[in-house]
């Protein structure tokens, strides 16, 4: 049994021809889902949800630091004038050097 070479040579370009052809596929396959991917409509209700909450989250913390600051501005106001003078005093000492 004599296999010639030309026969082996046209086995391996039949080969050769049929790879070529299973990467073209799979190049073409990939292709057309990257363009799935890509033409997609962005999921943008989720983010906007998720903004949302965010945006909320956010304004109960500042509301909650606004009562807060609200609360410490009244308490300033309402020192009794005899705390508010020694304060006054000893800043003016400390300023002044005065012990």
């Amino acid at each position: 049994m004599s296999i010639k070479i030309e026969e082996i040579e046209k086995e391996i370009d039949k080969i050769i021809e049929e790879a070529k052809k299973k990467a073209q596929a799979i190049i073409d396959e990939a292709r057309k889902k990257a363009e799935e991917i890509k033409n997609r409509e962005v999921p943008i209700d989720k983010y906007k949800a998720e903004a949302d909450e965010i945006i909320k989250n956010a304004q109960v913390e500042a509301e909650k630091i606004l009562e807060g600051a609200k609360k410490k501005a009244e308490e300033v106001k309402n020192i009794p004038s005899e705390k508010l003078e020694h304060a006054k005093r000893e800043i003016i000492k400390y300023v002044t050097g005065i012990e």
